[in-house]
């Protein structure tokens, strides 16, 4: 089975350590000062302390130089600590949110240029890769971006800072076994309380079966293909019903994997012991006047500040949500190599001679059998030839190896006697011009939509019109709101959605756009699939025109179209069991005549009653 060397899994580093070292890659200016800012209001929090125990100790020393210096001093350090908070406060959230915005920008960016990168399709076929894309989009872990991840961490850094900043205090105010006891505590009471919420992050993540359920339902709801049926079938009570059992199934799965009441009434009673071993000392010696008013005021502070070193509750959970799509972002950023990159010979006005598929073997991913098996094939240049075949016999399969999505298992594909993948890939593929089975539909304007067959060149208006010509497009922009700047989407004011038969000649007008602009390769999967009967007439017509000079392959079910083709391969267990013009292979009876005559039987049938 084809395997994809791009879509290697890798192991993804810790998403919290993996957004901290993309922080300065995306920005580092930005990165530093936010480092700087933060600093500066730890330091503002970290003087509020000694600022008021200064202030304690004046009031109560009876007035004197003393207290006086104490009081001034005592307001000097509450002045600075408020200057670098309030002051500081709002500069920290602007830059937080610059950083925030260029870090979603960027993972953006990379996830859709890795994902582009490989120059083939296979890897989307693996299933690694498959839920490395889903979780980069964050769709599966509650919608959080790693932008709101540097938010979490922008407020979490200062919080943490400033919980060792009150330990230094602690123990210089009270006694230095104090913040070890109480910090030790804070510390450990919040691990037992994070490897609950990672838990729940990872269930979160992955979703139970029940869950994954319930979204599937919910989305039957919301797209409108499926919520016609909905409708027309009365399946609105059934829905519901099913939805809400499998959702509430799930949440209570996910409460059952993620809830531990045991760890959480551990951490409590630990918490409570160590505040008391550290509390009793402090109310015991202050009796006795050490530490002094001052200091215990100090301490009391600090001791209150301990609880950063602990569980923050929704920060950190945010954190862990939010980033847990860094590490498949940057997983698919990294795939393969460019699609674009030049690794071959230039592949230009080719073919000259003909395209040879030369035993050619070929299986998706998880496939117990392959699709392509043995093939072997010669397509001369210039001429034209038809596939055909049951459905799953490979037609769609070996238009794909051609445009060099996939690379075969086994066998090779020569163009001019040379392997295919000896050839630059993009320039190969300047000379294809394809009409896949399921094409593209995109939500831009008509002249884009056709302009894309050819992205490189200046897309003049008499092009554009004479490729919608030979697709048959022609006069359909005419009933546009816009003609030919037309938005095709109804998601946007005035844009408009096209039928399924005028996509199908957007599609055909695309390719024979390349066509014109320079490919020699006419691959036409299905094209006449949506067409009405009037519309696949005068795709007939035009045949000849359209294939004229360059080298076509059409695969259809239909025989009409079928016989236009100077030859066909009919296609059975993966390989070429028949070869010949239409004819020739009427007059073999075997495989292709035999479709054929189950196609025209209902006409032929319908003419032969009438002659009755």
């Amino acid at each position: 089975m084809s395997t994809s060397p791009t879509a290697t899994v890798t192991r993804r580093p810790g998403s919290v350590s993996a957004l901290v070292r993309e922080l300065p890659r995306v920005d580092t200016p930005l990165t530093v000062l936010l480092v700087a800012l933060v600093a500066g209001q730890v330091a503002g929090v970290a003087l509020l302390p000694l600022a008021i125990g200064r202030l304690v100790t004046a009031l109560t020393a009876g007035g004197g130089p003393t207290a006086s210096r104490q009081a001034w001093s005592g307001l000097t350090l509450l002045a600075l600590a408020l200057v670098l908070d309030i002051a500081l406060d709002p500069i920290r959230a602007m830059v937080t949110a610059k950083l925030s915005t260029a870090v979603d920008g960027s993972l953006a960016q990379r996830t859709v240029e890795g994902a582009l990168r490989p120059g083939g399709i296979d890897h989307l076929d693996d299933p690694d890769v498959a839920d490395q894309l889903e979780q980069a989009r964050g769709v599966e872990i509650g919608g959080h971006s790693p932008g709101q991840a540097v938010d979490a961490l922008a407020a979490l850094v200062p919080l943490r800072l400033t919980g060792l900043a009150s330990a230094v205090l602690l123990g210089w105010a009270g006694q230095w076994w104090m913040p070890v006891v109480l910090g030790a505590g804070w510390i450990v009471a919040g691990r037992w309380q994070e490897k609950e919420m990672a838990r729940a992050v990872v269930a979160n993540t992955a979703r139970t079966v029940q869950l994954r359920h319930a979204v599937y339902l919910r989305d039957i709801t919301a797209t409108a293909p499926s919520a016609k049926e909905v409708r027309l079938f009365g399946l609105h009570q059934w829905l519901v019903e099913r939805f809400t059992r499998e959702w509430w199934d799930g949440i209570v799965e996910m409460r059952r994997r993620t809830t531990d009441g045991r760890r959480h009434l551990a951490a409590s009673a630990l918490l409570l012991a160590a505040h008391v071993i550290v509390v009793v000392p402090l109310a015991y010696g202050a009796s006795s006047g050490d530490p002094s008013i001052g200091h215990l005021t100090i301490a009391l502070q600090s001791l209150l500040g301990l609880y950063a070193l602990g569980f923050t509750g929704d920060l950190q959970r945010r954190l862990r949500l939010a980033s847990a799509a860094v590490p498949p972002a940057l997983a698919v950023s990294a795939l393969g190599t460019p699609a674009l990159a030049v690794t071959g010979r230039a592949a230009t006005r080719l073919p000259q001679r003909e395209i040879r598929f030369e035993r050619v073997r070929f299986g998706y991913p998880g496939d117990r059998r392959p699709v392509v098996d043995n093939l072997d094939l010669v397509i001369p240049a210039g001429s034209s030839l038809a596939i055909v075949g049951d459905n799953g016999a490979g037609k769609s399969t070996i238009t794909k190896l051609l445009a060099g999505l996939y690379r075969p298992d086994a066998g090779r594909i020569r163009v001019d006697g040379r392997d295919l993948h000896e050839y630059d890939l993009a320039s190969w593929r300047r000379q294809l011009a394809v009409v896949f089975q399921d094409f593209g539909r995109y939500p831009f304007s008509v002249r884009d939509n056709i302009a894309f067959g050819a992205i490189e060149t200046a897309a003049t208006r008499d092009a554009v019109v004479e490729a919608a010509r030979l697709g048959g497009f022609l006069g359909v922009e005419l009933g546009l709101a816009d003609g030919w700047d037309t938005l095709l989407t109804s998601a946007h004011l005035g844009g408009t959605e096209l039928s399924g038969g005028q996509w199908q000649r957007l599609a055909l007008s695309r390719a024979l756009y390349s066509v014109r602009q320079g490919a020699r390769v006419l691959v036409l999967d299905e094209p006449t699939a949506h067409l009405d009967i009037e519309a696949e007439y005068e795709l007939y017509t035009r045949f000849l025109e359209i294939t004229a000079g360059i080298t076509t392959i059409l695969v259809s079910h239909r025989f009409a179209t079928v016989r236009l083709a100077e030859r066909i391969a009919v296609l059975r267990d993966g390989r070429v069991s028949e070869y010949g013009s239409h004819d020739e292979l009427l007059a073999a009876d075997g495989r292709y005549a035999q479709m054929f005559r189950v196609q025209s039987a209902p006409f032929t049938d319908s003419a032969g009653g009438r002659r009755a």
